[in-house]
C-alpha cells in the first residue's frame, strides 16, 4: 500500500505487538549469528576448545616432569617416604584452595583472572625445579606449582559450563578431558628422545627436561591471554553471599552426589600402583612408560564419546559403567603377571578414566544454580583431593603389609560400595536435556 503525503499512520496499520515481535525475531537472528561465530563444533564453543588446548599444553609440560621426578628426587638424596610426603602435601594444598577460588570467581563473576593467574603460577614454578638441590627445595616448588592448580581448576570448569548449553555439557567436559589426556600422551613421548640421547642419564639430564617443560606451559599462558573470554552469566544479578553461606546453600542433591564421590575416590587406585605392579612383575621401565602412554591414549579416545553419551542417556548410567570399570581393572591387576595382562589392565583403567572425570563434573553442574557453579565445582575438587590422600595411604599400607592383591581388593570393595550408593542416592535432574535450560537448584 502506498501512503500519500500528509497521511496519518494509525496504530491499526502497524500493531505494536507485531512490531515488537518482528524486533524480537531480528534480535534472535542476530544472537543466533553471534552464537554460531562462537561455536566451533556442535555444542562446543570457542572457550571450551581453547581451554582444552590450554590443558593439553599444560599437561604436556607436567607429564614431561611426572615420570622422571621420583628418579630426580632419589638422585638428590630423597627417600621413598619423603617422595610420598612431597606429593601428598602438594596435592592437599591444591585441594584446599579449589573451593575458595571457585567461590571467589562466583562472587566477582569473572573466571579468566583466576584461570590466568593459576596457570601462570604453575608455568613460572617449573623452571625452578632446575635450581633445586635438595628434596625440600622440590617440596617448595611443588607446592607453588600446585597452588596454581588450586586457583585455576574450579573457575576453569565453571567457565566451561558457562560457555555451554546444558544439554551439551557432558560433551564439552569430555572434549576438555580428551585434550588434557592427549597432553599426557605427548609429554612422556617428548622425554624419551632426551633420555635416549644422553650417553648416561644423570641428575643434569633431568634438569634439562625441567627447562624444556617450561615451553609448553608458557605457551598455555599466552593462549589464555589471547583467546579465553569471560562469559556474562545469565544469573549475573544473583547476589553471592559469604563463603560458608554459599557452601551451606548447596542443596541435598549436590551433597548426596558428594557422598557418592567421596566414597568412590577414597578407594580409587592411583595409576602409580599400576606402574608399581608392572615393576614388580619385572617389566622394564621403557615398556612401563609405553603402558602409561597407552592408558592415556585410551583416556583420550573414550572421554568425549562418554560425555556425549551422558548428555543423551543421563549421567548415572555412564558413571555406573565407570565405577564398574575400575572394579574390573582391580580384578585384572590383582593377578597380572605378564605384560599382556598388564596391558589389558592399563587399557581398562584408561576406559575408566575416560568415562568418569568429565561426566562427574557435568553431573555436579546439573544440580546447582548458575551463580554457584564455581563454588560447587570447587567443593567437588576439594572433596576429591582431600580423600585421595588418605585413600592412597590405605592402599600403600595394604600393599606393604599384606600384598598387592589387598590393595586391588580394597579398590574393588570401594568401587562396588560407591556403585550401590549411586543406585540408592543418585538421581537425574528433571528436564536436564532441554537445550538452553539453566540449572536452578535441586531436581
Amino acid at each position: 500500500m502506498r501512503l500519500q503525503s500528509g497521511s496519518i499512520i494509525s496504530r491499526d496499520m502497524f500493531p505494536v505487538d507485531r512490531v515488537v515481535m518482528v524486533g524480537q525475531m531480528t534480535e534472535a537472528r542476530a544472537e543466533g549469528t553471534r552464537s554460531k561465530k562462537r561455536v566451533v563444533l556442535t555444542g562446543i564453543s570457542t572457550n571450551v576448545l581453547v581451554l582444552g588446548i590450554v590443558s593439553l599444553l599444560t599437561d604436556m609440560s607436567s607429564e614431561m616432569i611426572y615420570p622422571i621426578m621420583p628418579y630426580f628426587l632419589v638422585a638428590i638424596g630423597s627417600s621413598a617416604l619423603l617422595i610420598g610426603l612431597i606429593e601428598g602435601a602438594a596435592e592437599t594444598t591444591a585441594s584446599l584452595l579449589k573451593v575458595f577460588s571457585g567461590w571467589y570467581s562466583d562472587r566477582y563473576r569473572r573466571r579468566k583472572p583466576f584461570i590466568l593467574s593459576g596457570y601462570s603460577a604453575s608455568a613460572l614454578a617449573k623452571p625452578l625445579f632446575y635450581l633445586a638441590t635438595s628434596p625440600w627445595h622440590v617440596l617448595g616448588v611443588r607446592i607453588t606449582e600446585r597452588v596454581g592448580k588450586g586457583i585455576r581448576s574450579a573457575p576453569r570448569d565453571a567457565l566451561i559450563a558457562d560457555s555451554t548449553e546444558e544439554g551439551m555439557r557432558g560433551k564439552a567436559y569430555g572434549l576438555h578431558k580428551a585434550l588434557d589426556s592427549a597432553g599426557a600422551v605427548i609429554g612422556p613421548l617428548l622425554v624419551l628422545p632426551i633420555l635416549l640421547a644422553a650417553a648416561t642419564v644423570t641428575e643434569d639430564t633431568y634438569r634439562q627436561v625441567f627447562l624444556w617443560s617450561t615451553i609448553p606451559s608458557l605457551a598455555a599462558v599466552l593462549v589464555i591471554l589471547l583467546f579465553v573470554r569471560d562469559v556474562e552469566s545469565k544469573a549475573a544479578a544473583a547476589k553471592i553471599g559469604h563463603f560458608f553461606k554459599e557452601v551451606r546453600s548447596l542443596d541435598r542433591s549436590f551433597w548426596r552426589l558428594m557422598v557418592i564421590v567421596v566414597t568412590f575416590y577414597i578407594g580409587e587406585i592411583n595409576v602409580a600402583f599400576l606402574i608399581l605392579k608392572a615393576s614388580e612383575a619385572g617389566i622394564e621401565s621403557v615398556t612401563t612408560i609405553i603402558l602409561y602412554v597407552i592408558f592415556n591414549v585410551m583416556f583420550f579416545l573414550i572421554s568425549m564419546p562418554a560425555g556425549s553419551l551422558s548428555d543423551r542417556l543421563g549421567r548415572r548410567p555412564v558413571i555406573a559403567v565407570s565405577f564398574s570399570l575400575l572394579a574390573i581393572t582391580c580384578m585384572v591387576m590383582a593377578y597380572a603377571e605378564t605384560q599382556y595382562v598388564l596391558l589389558l589392565g592399563f587399557v581398562i583403567y584408561g576406559a575408566y578414566k575416560g568415562t568418569s572425570e568429565g561426566v562427574l563434573k557435568a553431573y555436579v553442574t546439573d544440580f546447582v544454580p548458575v551463580h554457584a557453579r564455581g563454588t560447587a565445582l570447587g567443593a567437588f575438587h576439594t572433596g576429591v583431593g582431600l580423600v585421595m590422600l588418605p585413600g592412597s595411604v590405605i592402599a600403600g599400607f595394604l600393599w606393604d603389609s599384606v600384598g598387592p592383591w589387598a590393595t586391588f581388593a580394597y579398590g574393588i570393595v570401594m568401587s562396588l560400595t560407591a556403585l550401590t550408593l549411586l543406585a540408592v542416592l543418585g538421581q537425574e535432574k528433571s528436564g536436564m536435556f532441554r537445550k538452553g535450560e539453566l540449572s536452578q537448584g535441586s531436581a
